[in-house]
């Protein structure tokens, strides 16, 4: 018999992440298909969560009462609302007020919350005002999330099957080059293709699916250096195979923020 070592399996927590990653996505479709108080209470509570994590980790407090966990999250939460329910305009306004008092109540890590606070907040309030775009809103953040989802799933299996040189790693080292190239392909491809399906313009729904998918992976690896910067693994462990709530919305947020900013400009993936 031989002493030579098995081969590491490199797939071997896939299928806890494929089932808690269903559970999570047919809570997200559902929420996010029904509109109105249902979006924007999922969205809050995604919200919320995030900003635990972070106060969690920046403050190392495990205390639900603490000032500088309360006042932003009930902030923003107000903030989410407004946006929902009288437009983006007077939620941006009940948001500077609440990033004023976030940053009254922030201490010693006033920055990292305060930064923290309006990196979230801005970036559910523009998923809210997207889902609020009728009748398209839906097929917006259905395509924006798929197309996430393909550069995580692409990433994943490429850069565990290839390996190769590592991305980036002082922040990240499981990630890969090969896994990052994967990711764009998966992401391209399967933004074209619901675009095309949805009979949006194909030259731009392609250039912006990379984009997303370049921006998604920035912001995985941007929560990946934040949690270097306070030494822990994962966010929280409230999703099972893939850690917490930070951790699984970290490339969204990256495509969030890509695709308003892009908006802003006048850049959309309907062309109008």
């Amino acid at each position: 018999m031989s002493d030579a070592p098995s081969r590491p399996v490199r797939f071997a927590d896939l299928g806890l992440r494929v089932a808690s990653g269903l559970v999570l996505a047919v809570l997200a479709f559902l929420n996010l298909w029904a509109g109105g108080g249902w979006a924007a209470a999922f969205i809050s509570l995604a919200f919320v969560l995030m900003f635990w994590e972070l106060h969690r980790m920046a403050t190392g407090s495990q205390a639900l009462t603490a000032p500088s966990l309360v006042v932003p999250c009930v902030a923003g939460v107000l903030a989410l609302l407004a946006t929902a329910c009288w437009g983006t305009p007077t939620g941006l306004g009940v948001l500077a007020i609440g990033t004023v008092l976030v940053a009254l109540v922030g201490g010693a890590r006033r920055d990292w919350l305060t930064a923290g606070f309006l990196y979230m907040a801005l970036g559910m309030g523009a998923l809210i005002a997207f889902r609020n775009r009728e009748p398209e809103g839906v097929w917006l953040i259905l395509w924006l999330v798929l197309v996430v989802v393909a550069a995580d799933v692409g990433a994943y299996f490429v850069g565990r099957r290839m390996g190769g040189r590592k991305l980036w790693p002082a922040v990240s080292p499981g990630k890969t080059w090969s896994g990052a190239i994967g990711g764009l392909v998966f992401a391209g491809a399967t933004g074209l293709i619901f675009g095309l399906l949805a009979g949006w313009p194909p030259l731009r729904i392609g250039l912006l699916s990379l984009g997303i998918a370049v921006c998604s992976q920035m912001g995985d690896l941007l929560e990946s250096a934040v949690k270097r910067r306070f030494n822990v693994k994962d966010s929280s462990r409230l999703i099972p195979g893939h850690g917490g709530v930070m951790d699984r919305l970290d490339g969204i947020m990256g495509g969030i923020w890509f695709f308003a900013i892009c908006h802003s400009l006048g850049v959309n993936a309907l062309g109008q």
